[in-house]
C-alpha cells in the first residue's frame, strides 16, 4: 500500500492533533486545527489518512434480506432505525466486512464527517482515506484490546466494534460487555487487570500493521476523494466567486450591509438553538434542521423528563464541587446514569445526599485518587 500521512484529531475539536508517516514510529503533535497548515508542504500532504475517534461512530451487524447487496446504498439506516435515536437519514454508512448475507457496517453523521474534514481541506491537505481509529487495533481472540493514550483508552471489542473512553467509563463498559480476556498496551485504571499486559506503543504506531491490510474507506459516494489539483482549482473558483460577491456588495452599498447584518443575526439565533438542543440532548450531534430533530427527540422522552433535568440542575447548583461529565437517560426504564467527578469523595456523596429528596441514586466509586470519579445511577422519585 502507498505511503500516507496519518492524522488523528483529538476528541475535543480544539485539542491536540497527532500525526505520523506510515511506516514510521515517530509521532508528532500539533497544538490544534489552526496548526494543520504547517503540514501543507509535507511530501505526503496529498495523501492523508484521517483516523477519527471511534466514539464518533455507530457500529452495527446486519443480516441482509435476500436480493440486497452489501454496498453503500444498502438500506442500513432503516434496518438500524429502531435501535437509534433521532433522524437516521443523514447517516453515512460504510461496509467493514461481509460474509454471505452477514455484514458488519459503521456509520457516522454526514454533517459531522464534513466538520472533521473541513479544517484539513482548509489547511491544504487532501484526505484519501478515513477510518475509525480504535477499530484498527490488533484483535484479541475472545476478548478486548485496549491502548492507552494520554488519559484516554482506545478499545476494540471482540465483536469488531470500537470506541474511545475515559478512565471513568472504561471499567463499566468492559463489565457490561462481560469480557473475560483483556490485552492492554499500557497501564489500565485502578481496579482493572489485563490478562495480557504488553509494552506501551503509541496507538498511531500500533494500528499500522492492520492498516496495511485494510481496504475499507469511508470516503465514498458524496465523500469520494478528489485529486489535489481539482481541490486547488475549486479553491481558486471559490476565491473568484468571493471576490465577485465583494464587488457586488460594494456596488449595492448600504442595502448589502443591512442584508449582511441580518444574516449575522440569523446565524447567531441558529447557534443559540444548537446550544439549547445539545444541552438537552448531549449525545446527539445534529447540526442542521434542529427544529425537526428537537421535536423528534422530545416525543421520545417521558412526560417528566425535563422536570428531572430541572431538578438535577438545581442539585448541581447546590453542590458545585461535583461536575457531571456524562448524563444518559434510559427512556425504557426511566433511569438516569451520570458520570461525575470531584476533587474529594465527600463532594460526590454530598451530591447524592442533596438529590435524595427528588432522586433515588446509587453511588459507585470508580477512582480512588483525585480527581475522584463515580457512576451515579437511579430513578426519579
Amino acid at each position: 500500500m502507498k505511503q500516507v500521512l496519518f492524522i488523528r484529531p483529538d476528541r475535543d475539536e480544539g485539542g491536540k492533533i497527532g500525526w505520523c508517516e506510515s511506516g514510521s514510529q515517530q509521532v508528532e503533535m500539533l497544538d490544534g486545527p489552526e496548526a494543520l497548515n504547517t503540514l501543507a508542504d509535507h511530501p505526503l500532504a496529498g495523501r492523508v489518512c484521517v483516523l477519527l475517534p471511534a466514539s464518533e461512530f455507530i457500529f452495527r451487524h446486519f443480516t441482509l434480506p435476500k436480493k440486497i447487496g452489501a454496498n453503500a446504498s444498502a438500506p442500513f439506516s432503516w434496518m438500524a432505525e429502531e435501535t437509534l435515536i433521532g433522524d437516521v437519514d443523514n447517516l453515512h454508512w460504510t461496509v467493514l466486512g461481509k460474509k454471505g448475507r452477514e455484514v458488519d457496517a459503521v456509520a457516522i453523521d454526514a454533517s459531522r464527517l464534513r466538520q472533521w474534514l473541513a479544517p484539513l481541506y482548509a489547511a491544504g491537505l487532501t484526505p484519501v482515506q478515513v477510518l475509525p481509529d480504535a477499530w484498527l487495533l490488533p484483535a484479541t481472540p475472545g476478548g478486548s484490546t485496549v491502548a492507552v493514550l494520554e488519559g484516554e483508552y482506545w478499545v476494540r471489542f471482540p465483536s469488531g466494534e470500537a470506541s474511545v473512553l475515559d478512565a471513568a467509563l472504561l471499567p463499566l463498559v468492559l463489565q457490561h460487555a462481560g469480557e473475560s480476556v483483556l490485552h492492554s498496551y499500557g497501564a489500565l485504571p485502578a481496579g482493572l487487570t489485563a490478562q495480557g499486559s504488553l509494552p506501551w506503543q503509541h496507538p498511531l504506531v500500533l494500528i499500522q500493521p492492520q492498516w496495511q491490510r485494510c481496504r475499507v474507506n469511508l470516503l465514498h459516494g458524496a465523500f469520494s476523494p478528489k485529486p489535489r489539483h481539482l481541490a486547488a482549482k475549486k479553491g481558486m473558483r471559490t476565491a473568484m466567486i468571493a471576490a465577485g460577491l465583494l464587488s457586488l456588495a460594494l456596488l449595492l452599498g448600504p442595502r448589502a450591509a443591512l442584508a449582511w447584518k441580518l444574516v449575522q443575526q440569523e446565524n447567531q439565533v441558529q447557534e443559540d438553538i444548537v446550544q439549547l438542543y445539545q444541552h438537552y440532548f448531549p449525545s446527539l450531534r445534529h447540526q442542521t434542521n434542529i427544529k425537526y430533530h428537537f421535536g423528534q427527540n422530545l416525543k421520545k422522552q417521558s412526560r417528566g423528563f425535563f422536570l428531572q433535568l430541572d431538578d438535577l440542575e438545581a442539585v448541581k447548583k447546590a453542590v458545585p464541587a461535583m461536575g457531571i461529565d456524562v448524563l444518559e437517560y434510559d427512556a425504557t426504564h426511566d433511569t438516569l446514569t451520570l458520570s461525575g467527578s470531584a476533587q474529594s469523595p465527600e463532594a460526590l456523596q454530598a451530591f447524592v445526599n442533596q438529590a435524595s429528596t427528588k432522586f433515588d441514586f446509587t453511588l459507585q466509586p470508580v477512582s480512588k485518587e483525585a480527581p475522584y470519579t463515580a457512576m451515579i445511577t437511579g430513578k426519579y422519585k
